[in-house]
């Protein structure tokens, strides 16, 4: 986790009168930013994460400039996708946090927790949102990193896991536009594949024997499988079996223990690719969440 005062890299365009309190670049694909502003034009475009946005301060006063009527307020959210651009007219001082997050992390969370084809996941437009639940989590997940405290990886990982959860849930707008994917797995077969790697995990996994079960040529269900999880078979079976490792890490287990339960040859692979998801080793990971 990097924590620096320096201005977020043009995501908000300002004419003057704005400052970045703080900012926590907490992974390579996770940050977040709290900002205060006073009379201002805003363009906000920012390509490379989806942001979602949360008014702490003042607002009332405040519109997107497509919007003119729907008027900010403390506790309300907004959630600008991916590659989205607005203009903002900012009336009056404001105060506002920041939660970056890229597609990337958000569908893999998707592709192991939801049943679905991740291309399916297309977040909605929001401006100006009242929902407790999300600002109660969204709070909750900054005031972690914020506080300067001790922080379990754990806690912190399952609140920003929550708000994943609850943003697909509620505000997917796929149904609402007129897409359509060619070519994955259909529905039936991702429920089927996962429940099979799942129930297999600590066992040896080949293409051939998850192709086998759903009666797919391994071309065929490798090609498919990517094109419906976002990521090779392999990939996603590591991911998985690190995401298995961490709840093990919350037992007594030694790690040579969970290193074999979790279907890994040897324990320093498992440390190996524990510590390139994560950025951390499992002994580290363990120290921070008991």
């Amino acid at each position: 986790m990097h924590k620096n005062n320096q201005k977020i890299n043009s995501s908000i365009l300002l004419s003057a009168n704005a400052e970045i309190v703080e900012q926590v670049d907490l992974a390579s694909n996770i940050a977040t930013s709290r900002w205060k502003i006073d009379k201002n034009q805003v363009n906000y475009h920012k390509h490379d994460s989806h942001t979602l946005s949360l008014y702490v301060n003042g607002g009332e006063s405040s519109f997107r400039t497509d919007q003119p009527t729907n008027k900010g307020a403390p506790g309300k959210l907004t959630l600008m996708p991916q590659s989205h651009e607005s203009d903002w007219s900012i009336n009056g001082a404001i105060e506002f946090i920041h939660l970056y997050f890229t597609d990337s992390i958000l569908k893999q969370y998707a592709a192991i927790n939801f049943d679905c084809d991740i291309r399916h996941i297309d977040l909605q437009d929001l401006t100006y949102k009242k929902d407790i639940q999300l600002q109660k989590l969204f709070l909750e997940y900054c005031h972690v990193y914020e506080s300067h405290n001790y922080i379990s990886p754990l806690f912190s990982e399952q609140l920003l896991y929550s708000i994943f959860h609850h943003l697909i849930n509620q505000y997917n707008g796929f149904g609402m536009k007129a897409n359509k994917i060619n070519g994955g797995l259909s529905t039936f077969h991702i429920r089927k594949v996962k429940a099979m790697i799942n129930d297999c995990l600590s066992e040896k996994l080949t293409i051939d024997r998850l192709a086998n079960e759903l009666g797919l040529s391994h071309f065929h269900f490798a090609k498919m499988f990517k094109l419906s999880l976002g990521e090779s078979p392999a990939y996603f079976i590591n991911r998985l079996r690190i995401e298995r490792v961490k709840q093990h890490l919350k037992t007594k287990s030694t790690i040579s223990e969970i290193s074999a339960s979790t279907g890994f040859s040897q324990q320093s692979h498992m440390t190996q690719q524990f510590k390139r998801i994560t950025g951390i080793t499992p002994s580290i990971y363990r120290a921070y969440s008991t």
